[in-house]
């Protein structure tokens, strides 16, 4: 077998182990897998490489402590550098990326002490009865002491039902862009590429950017900011249970670019959802659309605009302009 095909020969069994540890596995679609896999001796290989690979990320999400799992993981990588070698550049970078398996166990996920996976939501009951709501692929740690609360956000998004306590201790949340304080009862903070975004839901909320001076701005219900470069940007005016309908299982938009519909909705799959936004400029979307049933939401987004869905494995979808 060419080393071009590999790529090809990787998706396929990606796609058959994801259809075999789905509990609607069925006994023919295991007969058929063993068919596929003895068809070709390449297809065996392959095969039981990615399945190794996924034993290890499984091993490493069972354990509860991060040292553990961090040293399942470290394992995992040493014995995965021969694979690189047979597999080649392209194959590992399908393996990546384009089949997301990267997505079902990355590091910031599994060492977390909270957590969700793509397309879950949680909601955590803290020592101080204080509630949070973990969105999609969020991870979080929780850090009680005598001075503080505190909430380390390492990615996704929360939202954050604040309890008064009588001692009076600060409940922040932190990212690497700054911290969010309650003043007040709830508020979400989200993780994005280089900047953090905080959206108060009620009562108030100190944001403040990280930099040698603290750099602060208070919100109040109904708006949010985004901290980014040291600064906290311009409090902006929001519907909060519109920007919080993902804690309804619901994305709901208002006049928005397609691409950013898109977007939204990808972080609620796993694997990948593909288009080009620049082909879909120009398009706009108002509506309610279900996050736990973004095939369905796809579905309602071609039967209104001029877009075509086309799904070529579990892990690849892509939407191009008719």
């Amino acid at each position: 077998m060419t080393a071009a095909a590999v790529p090809s020969v990787l998706a396929h069994a990606a796609q058959w182990m994801a259809t075999l540890r789905d509990e609607s596995a069925s006994d023919a679609d295991r007969e058929a897998c063993l068919r596929w896999r003895a068809a070709d001796p390449e297809h065996e290989r392959v095969y039981r490489r990615l399945e190794a690979l996924w034993g290890d990320f499984d091993r490493a999400a069972a354990f509860d402590s991060p040292a553990a799992a961090r040293r399942i993981l470290e394992q995992a990588v040493r014995k995965r550098r021969t694979s690189r070698r047979a597999l080649g550049a392209s194959a590992l970078a399908l393996l990546i990326c384009g089949v997301g398996l990267w997505r079902m166990a990355p590091p910031a996920w599994l060492l977390a002490d909270h957590h969700t996976r793509v397309g879950e939501w949680r909601v955590i009951e803290l020592d101080d009865h204080s509630r949070i709501t973990l969105n999609t692929d969020s991870a979080i740690d929780v850090r009680f002491d005598s001075r503080r609360r505190l909430i380390t956000l390492r990615q996704g998004e929360i939202l954050v039902d604040v309890a008064h306590e009588a001692a009076g201790r600060p409940f922040v949340v932190e990212t690497p862009d700054g911290t969010a304080q309650a003043l007040g009862t709830r508020y979400a903070v989200r993780r994005g590429d280089g900047h953090t975004d905080v959206t108060v839901a009620e009562s108030r909320v100190r944001a403040c950017a990280r930099a040698p001076e603290p750099v602060c701005a208070d919100l109040a219900a109904g708006q949010r900011a985004r901290l980014a470069g040291g600064r906290v940007g311009g409090a902006e005016a929001v519907d909060a249970e519109q920007a919080l309908a993902w804690t309804r299982r619901s994305l709901v938009v208002d006049n928005q670019p397609l691409a950013d519909v898109l977007a939204e909705l990808g972080r609620y799959r796993a694997g990948r959802l593909q288009y080009d936004a620049g082909a879909l400029a120009g398009l706009r979307v108002s509506g309610v659309f279900p996050l736990e049933a973004s095939d369905q939401a796809l579905a309602s987004l071609a039967a209104s605009l001029p877009i075509a869905v086309s799904r070529y494995t579990p892990w690849l979808v892509i939407v191009r302009r008719r």
